[in-house]
């Protein structure tokens, strides 16, 4: 491995990390959002909440992007950068370039330090001042006079273009952010469409979210209800690996569907992405939006402003998990090995 690659590590890793400890608070966030929509003092409560989660997301993200690069030395001064940089205005995608940053400049710092004596004395003055100083001083200056006014300006623009696009472009970019969903379900090409998502959601683009909540529930959803509608087409362990997906559609967990990708990639993958393309299409379509970024049943439901866009929304998933169990059945082999080996 080059000094180069060892520096910088598995960088999909890092993010992934990060996304993972981001996805609590992303669910605080949305749960209390509904709930501050009570009336009273309990609902002003619940909003005052929701809006401090929201102010983390990013920060959270990019601390613990920091962490998975350097360890626990990065967690303050990540912290205070990150808050920094969305009281900038660089919000969610600020999260992501904060955390990498901050990682590697505290990793560069680690680097200088140990070229000095070592010793309990230096460092405790290591980690407790001069590299939560330093880094904080180095990571706030860049942010704030190299990197949050392009970053932002860039924001600005994707945002006013997704406000304003026509009905023609939703659709297109509903359909990409599908096919994105179910490519890997749950691997970076997933989490990409995910965060593109947030952002959205971040600007109260509300119509941008909804498709790719929608594309996140139907592959998993599909692959369960294949196994139990058309059972005949399915072996024990097949099954029983439907049964799982069910349950993990119920929270919109989209890795319920891998392993029936692995069993069959070339098959599965391309139904997947059809049925989830054209459920985000749907849901385009239909002008639905969700005011939270949570897929599955629950999202749907706390995240519709009215009955009709909850019916509209529960349809989109109806088309597309339907595509998706035609296509399945229609590329799956007429007989495995295990069903053979069943009817011997």
């Amino acid at each position: 491995m080059s000094k180069t690659k060892e520096f910088f590590g598995d960088i999909r890793q890092h993010l992934m990390s990060g996304v993972s400890y981001m996805l609590p608070v992303i669910i605080i966030y949305a749960f209390f959002m509904v709930l501050g929509q009570m009336p009273g003092q309990v609902g002003v409560l619940c909003a005052d909440i929701s809006g401090v989660a929201k102010t983390l997301i990013g920060t959270v993200l990019a601390a613990y992007i920091a962490y998975s690069i350097v360890g626990k030395l990065a967690l303050a001064p990540t912290f205070v950068v990150g808050l920094f940089s969305d009281n900038l205005g660089m919000g969610f995608i600020g999260g992501i370039i904060v955390g990498l940053l901050m990682g590697y400049i505290i990793k560069l710092l680690k680097l200088a330090a140990s070229k000095f004596k070592q010793g309990q004395g230096n460092d405790i003055l290591m980690a407790f001042i001069i590299v939560p100083v330093v880094a904080t001083l180095t990571g706030g200056a860049l942010i704030y006079f190299v990197i949050a006014d392009p970053v932002t300006t860039v924001l600005d623009s994707v945002y006013d273009w997704l406000e304003n696009m026509s009905t023609g472009n939703a659709i297109l970019i509903s359909m990409i952010l599908g096919a994105m969903i179910a490519f890997d379900m749950g691997g970076p090409v997933n989490k990409v469409a995910y965060t593109f998502a947030i952002a959205a959601s971040d600007a109260q683009l509300y119509h941008v979210v909804a498709p790719v909540l929608t594309a996140i529930t139907i592959p998993v959803l599909s692959v369960g209800l294949a196994t139990v509608i058309f059972k005949r087409r399915y072996n024990d362990e097949e099954k029983l690996m439907g049964k799982s997906a069910l349950f993990m559609s119920i929270f919109g967990l989209t890795e319920g569907a891998i392993p029936f990708a692995v069993i069959n990639p070339f098959r599965v993958i391309p139904a997947l992405m059809a049925g989830s393309m054209i459920g985000a299409a749907f849901t385009s379509i239909f002008g639905v939006t969700n005011t939270t970024v949570i897929p599955s049943l629950v999202g749907i439901i706390l995240g519709s402003p009215t009955l009709i866009n909850t019916l509209l929304y529960l349809l989109a998933h109806v088309i597309g998990v339907t595509v998706t169990i035609a296509l399945l059945i229609l590329f799956k082999e007429k007989e495995t090995p295990e069903l053979e080996q069943q009817k011997a």
